[in-house]
């Protein structure tokens, strides 16, 4: 009796181990590598759509997008980041039509997105917009969009940008930003709050041929590295109204170190910092370090301030600026030595030291 009991467990074992091996739907509950076909938007589309924490989804050659953004819809988790990566030589998406408010939309937290480039054709106001926290950008390279390349707004937080390209934006004529954080306090998503986004770092990053400034932090950011970059206009005039500096920086506590602003031939200033009183009644703008940082060919001054607490390094390079050092009208600058700088750190994306 025992003997037949024994047998049927068995049988019922067998059977459903067998329908889990070769039964089960091909959607598993468990992290995998998804290939999404070349020029397959649908197919990318369906996997961002049911990816699970892990999920790494592998794109090359050219995606022709004719119908709208491509958005994120699932949270990836801590350590376990959803990733859109690019193989071999990476892969491109080309906007044909228009995508509205961005090309690429990161909605949900804990997201990679590696070795792609994004071309709006003037089809995109922004390339990349990320209302998210947790997650990192590397190789990736956005370009003609009517405003901004990568914008990060909506209290989104923990992010490292690493050898990232923001190249001829603008395609409207007035805005174009390169890297843009928060938002400008008439714009708040988070009203009546401040837009927090914060505890970003920028790291070997370029603005190439942006309409305005190469990087811009709005008013209530705060936390953000800007190490090893490039803001090179190449010799072009940028549009004045919007702004038309390196970086222009609204932001608390802001540390730009090894970076290169240069063939401005507009009036604007490598670094423009501006403290302000938003709508909110609360003043923004302070503790701004620059740290082996360079201006060269430059219409305008290389600093300009009115921050309480401005640090430049004497470790920085200067050639052919015309406004010289510091912009007429500027609050005072504290020159120190190298050796008393400190890099920002904290838990999280981007909070390591890399100088």
């Amino acid at each position: 009796m025992f003997a037949k009991k024994y047998a049927a467990l068995s049988f019922v074992f067998i059977v459903c181990f067998a329908f889990l091996t070769f039964g089960a739907p091909a959607r598993t509950a468990w992290a995998a590598t998804q290939t999404v076909p070349p020029g397959d938007v649908a197919a990318l589309r369906s996997y961002l759509a049911s990816a699970q924490p892990g999920d790494i989804l592998e794109v090359s050659g050219t995606y022709t997008v004719s119908d709208g953004t491509i958005a994120t819809s699932v949270n990836g988790s801590a350590g376990k980041y959803i990733t859109i990566r690019g193989t071999g030589s990476g892969a491109t998406f080309n906007f044909t039509e228009s995508a509205g408010n961005a090309a690429f939309h990161i909605k949900n937290n804990y997201y990679k997105l590696e070795n792609v480039t994004i071309n709006s054709n003037s089809k995109s106001n922004k390339g990349i917009l990320i209302e998210a926290s947790h997650g990192y950008l590397t190789k990736v390279t956005v370009k003609n969009t009517l405003g901004e390349a990568f914008k990060i707004r909506k209290n989104s937080q923990y992010w490292l940008l690493e050898d990232c390209t923001a190249e001829s934006t603008g395609k409207s004529g007035k805005f174009g930003e390169g890297y843009y954080v928060g938002d400008a306090d008439q714009n708040w998503q988070t009203k009546p709050d401040a837009d927090r986004s914060g505890y970003i770092t920028f790291l070997n990053c370029k603005a190439i041929l942006t309409k305005n400034d190469g990087f811009d932090f709005k008013e209530g950011t705060h936390h953000i590295k800007v190490i090893g970059s490039t803001v090179d206009f190449k010799n072009t005039v940028p549009e004045s109204t919007v702004g038309n500096n390196g970086l222009y920086i609204r932001a608390n506590n802001v540390q730009v170190i090894g970076t290169t602003v240069k063939n401005n031939a507009g009036t604007g200033q490598a670094f423009r910092a501006n403290k302000m009183t938003a709508t909110d009644g609360v003043s923004y703008g302070s503790n701004l370090e620059l740290k082996a940082v360079t201006a060269s060919n430059l219409g305008g001054a290389m600093i300009h301030t009115n921050f309480g607490s401005t640090k430049l390094y004497s470790d920085y390079t200067m050639t052919d600026v015309a406004g010289g050092l510091k912009k007429s009208g500027s609050a005072a600058i504290t020159t120190l030595a190298p050796s008393a700088f400190t890099e920002m750190t904290w838990n999280g994306e981007g909070g390591d030291t890399y100088q």
